[in-house]
């Protein structure tokens, strides 16, 4: 396999990996010019097999560095600003942090929801082996474990919004952890005039 590395001065920002190509030639690689990002909440666990990427890197010269075996290739990458547009270093610093402050929000809550379907899977089969070994003898247990798992799923519903079994194109009115994460980041990211009171205010919602 390919491992390509990023860096900004002597910190590693980037771990890309991919298959090395089968056969000879020019091939392509690449990269969103973007740092290592955090995983991202979800109602399932799911199997990481890649680095998931995270904010946008600020304007600067980053280190490539690619690994094959024990053959290694280096180069520099210059990330500029947009030329059309007049972007302050201050603004692309505020941006830049807030970015991060995101990611560690969006970390958290991925943290919070797996650590909740752990303990759903494990009331749930308690649950199950129970019912299998004597309904009557754990009732009792068997109640407690559901209670759980009732209320496992009301904190699940407050990150991702109630599981809507409609047909078609829906919408529940209530707002949501994720939600307002979304609505931070979307204006966060894109911003080129730094943090206005509006995107204060969104962090302290998220």
């Amino acid at each position: 396999s390919l491992t390509l590395k990023l860096y900004d001065g002597s910190r590693l920002i980037r771990t890309l990996k991919t298959k090395a190509p089968k056969e000879n030639g020019v091939h392509r690689w690449t990269w969103y010019m973007d740092e290592a990002g955090v995983i991202r909440p979800s109602r399932r666990i799911r199997k990481q097999t890649r680095e998931p990427g995270g904010v946008s890197v600020k304007p600067g010269t980053y280190k490539a560095v690619l690994h094959y075996g024990d053959q290694m290739s280096e180069t520099t990458i210059t990330v500029e600003s947009d030329p059309r547009l007049e972007v302050s270093q201050k603004n692309i610093n505020e941006v830049y942090t807030a970015s991060k402050q995101l990611e560690q929000i969006q970390k958290t809550l991925a943290d919070a929801s797996k650590q909740l379907i752990e303990s759903k899977t494990i009331a749930s089969n308690y649950q199950k082996d129970l019912a299998k070994l004597d309904k009557e003898t754990y009732k009792e247990e068997i109640k407690a474990s559901k209670d759980i798992v009732k209320t496992i799923d009301g904190l699940m519903d407050k990150y991702f919004g109630k599981i809507d079994k409609r047909q078609g194109i829906t919408r529940n009115p209530e707002v949501t952890a994720l939600q307002r994460l979304r609505t931070a980041a979307g204006y966060i990211y894109g911003s080129q005039t730094g943090l206005t009171s509006t995107e204060i205010t969104l962090i302290k919602h998220a």
